[in-house]
């Protein structure tokens, strides 16, 4: 219906990538009585809504028992963003093919996409290890370069902005159900999704019509073809002349 070529980019696939990068390297530290470091536990990541993994640590037939600490993130929404539009008319451009042609897309359009991190651990120091390694990063934005247009090799440098920090307890006093404080963080990273692509061609020859004014007021009006394949100076045809009308030829 809409009368486009089907296109994919995967822009919102390299959000995702790029959003779950950041905390990939996450570990905290068991310590004894005396403050010595027993143990490092790298805490997993995985893409997927939290009230998941609650429900396998709660399920009674579940012979693996899930292991905490670990996070999980997931998109919760995407919102058009009327402050951050851009010029419809113009757009990017990429490098000539070798028929002479070169790529372009118009502008993107501005989308804030909502992003949600959980995370499940069984003890409350446990959470505040997790939490000291990503709040100091975010003031409360952070900017990552994302790669937005392959073909075009169009990076751009995209803040996530860190919006809630809120805290759950999921223990309901059951001495056989596991413990579990989840801690959910809200993101927006201010996103942009492009349209289809066209393929522009070089302009190869121009038509102007110059209109030479004197001083009695005599109009006169000569037409010239110019190559810029052959032209050197703008001098050479007149061009100190009003222009007043100029047509391009692809």
């Amino acid at each position: 219906m809409l009368g486009i070529t089907p296109q994919y980019r995967g822009t919102l696939r390299n959000y995702i990538i790029a959003f779950g990068s950041l905390f990939d390297d996450i570990d905290i530290q068991r310590k004894d009585s005396g403050g010595n470091i027993t143990s490092v536990i790298r805490v997993p990541l995985s893409y997927g809504p939290a009230q998941k993994y609650i429900s396998r640590i709660n399920s009674e037939d579940n012979d693996v028992a899930v292991v905490l600490p670990r996070m999980s993130f997931e998109i919760s929404g995407i919102t058009y963003d009327a402050g951050r539009k851009l010029g419809k008319m113009s757009g990017y451009t990429g490098a000539h093919d070798e028929f002479g042609n070169k790529k372009f897309v118009y502008h993107p359009v501005p989308w804030d996409v909502s992003l949600s991190l959980s995370l499940l651990v069984k003890n409350a120091e446990d959470g505040t290890q997790i939490l000291e390694q990503i709040l100091p990063f975010f003031t409360p934005s952070f900017i990552v370069p994302i790669k937005e247009v392959e073909e075009l090799s169009i990076v751009r440098d995209t803040p996530i902005i860190l919006d809630s920090v809120d805290i759950s307890d999921q223990y309901e006093g059951d001495y056989q159900t596991r413990r579990v404080l989840e801690w959910n963080l809200g993101f927006t990273l201010k996103g942009y999704l492009y349209g289809s692509q066209d393929n522009k061609k070089t302009i190869k020859k121009s038509t102007a019509k110059i209109v030479n004014i004197d001083t009695n007021k005599d109009f006169s009006q000569q037409e010239y073809q110019i190559n810029p394949d052959t032209a050197t100076e703008l001098d050479d045809y007149g061009f100190g002349s009003n222009i007043t009308e100029f047509n391009n030829e692809k």
